[in-house]
Order: structure tokens, then sequence, then C-alpha cells
């Protein structure tokens, strides 16, 4: 597999210089505006992002993009009561710009301002037969409203697009199980099949044993990105960085980074090329890896999700309490946990829990579902979580962390 890097990732300061410059000669460019806040976005620097989009809006009021990604970053930085209002000052997308149609309505469903969000949801499918937003939120209705079936043609008509796509297999699976289509369901969803535990054995310049552990929890500590319950996010108590880790060589985490890397292509190295599952079909011949990070005090924990954008996902875990005698499974990382238990379904595929212990990486597929069990313990569980991101597919945009 080949490896890609995005430029904003690699050294986000020297991007920020780019776009400041770029900016200074031709202010009235909306890409510029763009790429540096979501340049400062991936430092952390919410609040300068603001201010620069709010700039970027004074300047170029009839940009509708700009204000979309003002709204964003307000829902984002916790700021919900601006988003509607940013929403509503924006002006009116000219009738042939299918982007920020498509824009306007994903940030609609993903921030919950609108009141309308099953109508946005079709309107995003009319315009995008395989939106990921639009099947999340007609997934999560059709489940309350017990009308499961009609996410099958939806979810057909997405992977028939794309046979890749993790959130219509998860929406599709989810669906056969409510529908008591279980062997259907099991198909796409195999906790037996494409799942790997390993143990990733620490760098020689690491020593004694735990010193790369520990490097790496301090890497993560210090992280100005990182932040509590971020919105949009699987994160429940808990603390995460934003997505795109800085690969810093020399540094633990710029390490780490390369080990994922090497691992995931170990696996893949594995895959039958007989194989006729999706999943294998479309195993990427170029990716990029989005990780972040996450800490965990005793109640934190994260509540089932996938990882729509991705191809493979996976944890690795940096330190974890020992098992509390009260709840032997607390920390565990649960994969098949599903929606389908809102309807007092058991998920016809199964429940696979795994233990937390430093130096272990555990890689599945981005559609399986999964989730965590709080650790109920005052010591922190620290992990590092990723996606193998197909380049075809463009920058990460899930909402879903380990």
């Amino acid at each position: 597999m080949r490896w890609e890097r995005p430029a904003g990732q690699i050294n986000p300061g020297v991007f920020i210089d780019l776009a400041s410059k770029a900016i200074a000669l031709h202010p009235d460019n909306a890409r510029s505006w763009e790429a540096l806040a979501q340049s400062l976005l991936w430092m952390g620097r919410d609040e300068e992002a603001i201010a620069t989009l709010t700039e970027a809006v004074a300047r170029i009021p009839a940009e509708p993009r700009l204000h979309f990604m003002l709204a964003d970053t307000y829902y984002r930085s916790g700021r919900t009561d601006l988003v509607d209002r940013t929403m509503q000052q924006a002006p009116a997308i000219p009738g042939d710009d299918r982007e920020a149609t498509l824009s306007r309505l994903e940030i609609l469903m993903k921030t919950g301002v609108a009141d309308d969000v099953g109508r946005i949801a079709w309107d995003a499918l009319a315009l995008d037969p395989g939106n990921k937003e639009a099947l999340e939120v007609l997934g999560a209705a059709a489940r309350r409203d017990g009308t499961p079936e009609i996410m099958v043609p939806i979810c057909k008509a997405a992977l028939e697009r794309q046979r890749g796509h993790a959130r219509a297999r998860y929406e599709l699976a989810t669906a056969y199980a409510l529908l008591g289509r279980a062997e259907e369901a099991r198909q796409l969803i195999d906790l037996g099949r494409f799942v790997t535990v390993t143990e990733v054995a620490a760098p020689a310049a690491y020593a004694p044993a735990g010193a790369f552990e520990a490097a790496l929890a301090g890497e993560i500590a210090g992280n100005s990105t990182l932040r509590p319950d971020p919105a949009g996010k699987a994160t429940k108590g808990g603390l995460q960085t934003s997505r795109n880790l800085v690969h810093t060589p020399g540094h633990a985490t710029g390490i780490l980074l390369d080990l994922i890397r090497g691992s995931v292509d170990a696996f893949a190295s594995t895959l039958s090329a007989d194989s006729r599952d999706p999943f294998v079909e479309t195993r990427p011949e170029e990716a990029w890896l989005d990780a972040w990070a996450i800490v965990f005090p005793g109640d934190g924990h994260q509540v089932t999700h996938i990882h729509p954008s991705g191809w493979l996902s996976g944890v690795y875990y940096v330190s974890a309490p020992k098992p509390s005698g009260d709840d032997p499974r607390g920390g565990c990382l649960v994969l098949g946990s599903s929606d389908t238990k809102e309807a007092g379904i058991d998920p016809p595929w199964g429940l696979r829990e795994i233990r937390p212990v430093p130096g272990k990486l555990v890689m599945f597929p981005s559609h399986v579902p999964h989730s965590t069990v709080p650790t109920k313990s005052p010591e922190a569980r620290i992990s590092v979580a990723f996606d193998v991101i197909p380049v075809r597919t463009g920058a990460a945009e899930g909402q879903a962390s380990l």
C-alpha cells in the first residue's frame, strides 16, 4: 500500500504560513481562507479559526461555503447557539453549485439545528445517493419509527455506487437484523473475519519496558488539541485530540504512526486476492492514516459507532487500568455492539470483547460497529485510534472515534 501524508498533517505551521501569504496576495480567494482555517483547526486553534472565518465572511459575504465552515467550526467548538444564526445569515446558493448545496445540507444534519432533518436527508440523497450523513440520519429514523425496510433499497443503491461504503454496509446489516434476516446480516458483519489483534514491539531506542508508552502518554497529555467530549464524536466523559495527529519525525507519536502503517501493510498482504468480499475487493492501493488520541477517566466511554470514511480502523493502547473486581469487563473494546439493542434485538453477528493492554493493536473493518465499557478506575485509559482512508475519498470526514 502506498502511503500519502496530507501537507497540513506533516507540518500545519508551514501550511498556515503559506495560506496566510496566499490570502495577502489574493484576499478574495475563498479557498485560501478555507485552507488557513482548516490548518488552524488541525492544530486545535479553534478560536483563531473562528476569527479567520469571521474575517473571511466579512470580506467575501457572497461565498456561502465560508458561512457553512464558520457554522461547522462553532459547532465543533461547542458554541451551538451561534450555529443556527450563522446558517441563516448565509447567502443563497447558486442553483448549479452542487458542492455548496450538499455542504449546507450536511451541516444541517450534523448540527441538528433544523427541525425537518428527515426531509433534509432525503434532499441530500437526491443529490448524492451515497451521502454518509443522510444514511446515518435515515437509519436512526428508521430504527426509531420501526420502519427498517426503507433502508434496504437506499443502502443497496449506495453500495452499487461504492462497494466499500462503510455506512451503507452497516445500515443495511442493521436493517436486516431488525427485519429478522439474521443470516444476511451476518454476511455483512462477521467478527470472525478481518479482525486482527497483535502486540506491537516497542522500538529498541525506548528502554526499559514501558518507556515507549510513557513517552506517548506524555506527548498526548501535552497535545494542544486535547478537548473534553468534542461535539459530534462518540467520546463521552473523556478527552480527545483533533484528527490528523501530526507526524513529527523522532517523536514517539510519529514512530507509532509508522509502526501502525507497517502493521496495516502486513494485514493487507494476508488478504486473499480471490475473495469476493467487498472489503477485500476495495482494499486501497493508496491511502493515508488519520489518527487521534483519546484519554478516558473512570466513567469515560464510547457509544456505539462506526468509522464511515475509513476502509480499516483500529486502536493502539498506550495505557490501561487493571480490571476492577466489580466489573471485569471494565475498559473493554466491544466489537459488534449495535443499535439493534434499541429495539430489544441482540445483534445476530454477536459480540467480541477485547481487553485493553498497553502495546496491543486491534484492527477491524471500518463498517464494524463498536463501543467501549467504562473502566471505573481512577487511572486513565489512553489510546491512539486511526482510520485508513483510501485516497479516492479525499479528506476524512467521519465523526467517530474509538
